[in-house]
């Protein structure tokens, strides 16, 4: 991933109170206020429709707020991972932070705060193996509604700089990776990569339709490998390689599921058919029932880079009625090979599944210099 830099953020008091930033000296309120507004009655599905009698509601509280969100997660996110951590029994569990109207209008500093204080407590929860994956929910009508284009990319740019501030400010198609602690039985710490993806409300029936999401912007940080490894470590599986397998497997059922919501079904990310070899030192898991005969299952295709966290596509609001066919083979071709058993795999993102061992300061660490990921076509 490039230079390693190590950094912890401190802790913050939010303890004082707080004034609304003025709008020409902060970049985030200033960044909001040149945001095109959408048509207000536009439906964004009867799915997100419905949520938002909730998540935009002026009367509901933000526990009401939640429980709305973890309901839709449950039922209409696309990635099956999400909808298992969601429930209410879930171990590990979805850790949520949450971000308000209020809270945008008191500006960056404000904001970086919050969200500094969150993460912390994320990661603390986390090296006890309690959760893997956090969702910052920044619950705002005004981003709901926000027409798609390069005025919602730059609030999204800032609004994931002030969650990693030591990598900031953050460019539109990188992979920005967070890091997650986790304590060993034996007492060793590794620290794990997390995914970070934005989904946005306004994406919907656009070519980044399977990053659609209720009330606003949310950044989702997903680390599949320390999940995988909290669950060998608590003895759901007898070995780690099964652990990954079982992972592999729940990976490949959110992939060319992210239709949900839309009239014809259609979703921006498909499988591909393809000869591509099963490797990784596991046995190729059984092929689940919604792939077409031809598919690899290890191989997908996507019109965008879904491991990108703010992809330059979100600017625009064109509507996008896939077609049936997909991409052409080799055009933006996906790999799940990060899904190894291996100790020491020989690749960059290998701290996805294998833990890299850390020292007790390091706990709070991102040390994933983000990595430039352009649109174009790549396969990798």
């Amino acid at each position: 991933m490039g230079e390693l830099r190590m950094r912890r953020t401190g802790g913050h008091d939010l303890a004082a109170p707080a004034v609304a930033a003025a709008p020409g000296d902060d970049p985030l309120t200033a960044a909001l206020d040149r945001l095109v507004p959408g048509a207000p009655e536009r439906s964004f599905g009867a799915d997100i429709d419905e949520a938002h009698t909730v998540l935009l509601s002026a009367t509901a509280s933000k526990e009401e707020k939640e429980a709305e969100l973890r309901r839709w997660f449950g039922s209409h996110q696309p990635c099956v991972f999400a909808k298992v951590a969601a429930r209410p029994d879930a171990d590990p569990a979805l850790d949520i932070c949450w971000v308000d109207e209020e809270d945008l209008a008191l500006g960056a500093d404000h904001v970086e705060k919050l969200l500094q204080q969150a993460r912390e407590r994320w990661k603390s929860r986390a090296v006890a193996g309690r959760t893997s994956s956090l969702q910052v929910m920044f619950n705002s009508a005004r981003l709901a509604h926000a027409r798609p284009g390069p005025e919602l990319v730059e609030v999204f740019r800032l609004l994931v700089g002030l969650h990693l501030p030591e990598w900031a400010p953050i460019a539109a198609d990188t992979i920005c990776l967070d890091g997650v602690p986790l304590r060993r039985p034996d007492g060793r710490l590794e620290l794990f990569a997390a995914s970070m993806t934005v989904f946005f409300t306004g994406a919907h029936l656009t070519r980044a339709h399977d990053h659609r999401v209720p009330g606003g912007m949310l950044l989702n940080i997903n680390a599949v490998g320390h999940h995988t490894q909290v669950a060998h470590d608590a003895g759901r599986f007898r070995t780690h390689a099964e652990a990954v397998r079982n992972s592999h497997g729940t990976a490949l059922r959110s992939v060319g599921n992210g239709g949900i919501g839309h009239p014809t079904g259609h979703s921006s990310t498909w499988h591909l058919g393809g000869d591509c070899p099963a490797g990784y030192g596991l046995r190729r898991p059984p092929r689940p029932g919604h792939l077409p005969s031809d598919a690899d299952p290890e191989r997908y295709g996507s019109l965008y880079h879904i491991d990108v966290t703010v992809s330059s596509y979100y600017a625009d609001p064109t509507p996008y009625p896939p077609p049936a066919t997909g991409p052409a083979p080799g055009e933006w071709t996906m790999m799940l090979d990060y899904f190894t058993a291996e100790e020491n795999p020989a690749y960059h993102n290998a701290a996805l599944m294998a833990g890299l061992p850390i020292g007790p300061e390091q706990l709070h660490d991102a040390p994933w210099r983000p990595e430039p990921r352009p649109n174009s076509r790549r396969e990798f």
